[in-house]
Parts: structure tokens; C-alpha cells; sequence
């Protein structure tokens, strides 16, 4: 069974202030036939998108434009969200990586992230489902 058969997620939101990256990863949402409901910059936005849309998946950069970075957006999400989030950042530093690890329901990759690595991400946050 191909990984794309697998797949039982929808929809996800797409957190990312690098627009290239933001292309790439729909590129491979796409492909496993998940649905991008949003593609924001900034966690102020996502925290108001995901109060008033359900997303099957998170994917959040931690350095974004705005105030908070994607770290404290999950933090604030997760009063409200239990949805599996995959942060994808280039901060693979100690302190930010166990950071990231604070939050529930989370997994890390390390930029540059590949397909294969977003894929493995992908199906490994469908276990984190409620």
C-alpha cells in the first residue's frame, strides 16, 4: 500500500513566512492528497485561523513574521487544539528543539526538509490523533 493510500488526513494549515518553502510543502500536501486550507506567515494568524477551521495537521515554522514565534502559537493553540503539528525550522539548537518537544501531539524535522522525511513526518502525525 502506497504511502499516499494510507493517508487519512484532509486538511492542514500551512504556517511558513519563507513563500518558497510554503510552495514546496503544498507541493507535497498535494501529493498525498491532503488539502491546504490556509498558508499563513505569522502565528498571531494561525492561532485566528485555527480557532475557527478544524485542520487535520499543523505545519509550523518556528521563526515567523509577527510577535510570537511558532513555539508560543502552538502553546497558544493547544488551549483549544489537540491537532498534530510537524515544525519544520532550521533552529535545530538545543534550546529550540526542546522547546518544540514541550509541545504535545508534535513531531520535528530539520530544514531542509525532504519529501521523504515531510512524508514519514506526515504519516507518524496521524498516530498523534485523538
Amino acid at each position: 500500500m502506497a504511502l499516499s493510500d494510507r493517508v487519512i488526513m484532509k486538511k492542514a494549515i500551512v504556517v511558513e513566512d519563507n513563500l518558497l518553502l510554503a510552495v514546496i510543502y503544498r507541493q507535497y500536501l498535494k501529493r498525498m492528497g491532503i488539502d491546504i486550507t490556509a498558508e499563513v506567515t505569522s502565528g498571531e494568524k494561525a492561532i485566528e485561523i485555527l480557532k475557527k477551521e478544524k485542520v487535520d495537521l499543523i505545519i509550523m515554522d518556528i521563526m515567523l513574521e509577527g510577535k510570537i514565534d511558532g513555539i508560543e502559537a502552538m502553546v497558544k493553540v493547544r488551549e483549544f487544539s489537540k491537532t498534530p503539528v510537524i515544525f519544520a525550522s532550521s533552529n535545530s539548537d538545543e534550546f529550540h528543539f526542546s522547546k518544540a518537544k514541550l509541545i504535545s501531539n508534535s513531531i520535528f524535522l530539520v530544514k531542509p526538509v525532504t519529501e521523504k522525511d515531510f512524508n514519514e513526518a506526515v504519516s507518524q502525525s496521524e498516530d498523534l490523533r485523538e
